[in-house]
């Protein structure tokens, strides 16, 4: 996850700076990482299907710090939201998908990988936070904290509150992701249907927050009604466009996630039920 470029403050021109050493950083880290697997025994598989999604993370990462969407995240409460999504829900899909096995077991170092094994000095914290309930709280948590208006709203104003509120989000949304797609080799692979369980209760989190401000007949955000009638809207129209937004985003994502990890979960069983029926000699 180190080689993950870092989401960044509210200023655009400062974003734009910064994200673009983080990104340099980034891919050399990545482009190191693939080629180390590529070398290994076994590495081949290790390719197009890896960078595809790294490639399109860091793109999403690029489009959430520059202009237009940087600059409207700050005035219009639609594109601080579609910004969230990016931040909290599609980089980090994304990002999990690029790094998924077997490019870290054979891309990191003997160190690196002892660091992070269930005896390390990262494993057992590692361990923790991927539990599903720490993973899908601490996502929840985020969600709604840098939901509540007042809070939102002097993001807008603090540079170094808004690269909280971005960390946070991309970073718990890493999490989550890690769960549901559950990237590397292990004794026991987490079961499909609960994955997928994780997977709806952090839809049913967000319909807590998109649905109301689709809805509503009342803004809930001051901070964005002086800036968007600045821009000649109403600010009531611009809240429920940002409500149809994420919840139209956000289920979106669910769907193509739901189809993937459940045709993944079937594929599990499938493999599973044939090894224990070729341990039988039911099978050649």
């Amino acid at each position: 996850m180190s080689s993950i470029a870092i989401p960044l403050a509210s200023t655009w021109v400062a974003q734009s700076v910064a994200v673009g050493a983080a990104i340099a950083c980034s891919v050399t880290a990545y482009a190191l990482l693939v080629r180390r697997a590529r070398r290994a025994p076994g590495g081949r598989s290790v390719g197009a299907g890896h960078v595809v999604f790294f490639a399109a993370g860091i793109a999403l990462l690029v489009v959430t710090a520059a202009p237009p969407l940087a600059p409207l995240s700050d005035e219009l409460l639609s594109a601080h939201m579609v910004q969230h999504v990016v931040l909290a829900d599609i980089a980090p899909a994304l990002f999990v998908l690029a790094l998924r096995s077997p490019l870290l077991p054979l891309g990191l170092p003997p160190a690196a990988l002892r660091a992070v094994a269930r005896g390390g000095v990262l494993g057992p914290i590692l361990a923790v936070l991927t539990r599903p309930v720490v993973a899908l709280g601490l996502w929840i948590a985020a969600q709604w904290l840098w939901s509540v208006p007042a809070l939102m709203g002097a993001t807008t104003q603090h540079d170094a509150l808004h690269l909280l509120q971005h960390a946070t989000l991309f970073y718990t949304g890493l999490l989550l992701w890690w769960v549901v797609v559950d990237p590397l080799p292990r004794e026991r692979r987490r079961p499909g249907m609960g994955r997928l369980a994780v997977l709806g209760a952090s839809r049913a989190a967000t319909a807590a927050i998109c649905l109301p401000l689709t809805f509503m007949g009342t803004t809930f955000y001051g901070r964005f009604v002086e800036t968007t009638a600045a821009r000649g809207l109403d600010p009531l129209t611009d809240q429920r466009l940002a409500g149809a937004a994420m919840c139209f985003l956000e289920f979106f994502v669910f769907g193509l996630a739901f189809a993937v990890v459940f045709i993944d979960a079937l594929n599990r069983e499938e493999r599973a039920d044939a090894l224990a029926r070729r341990a039988a000699g039911e099978l050649p």
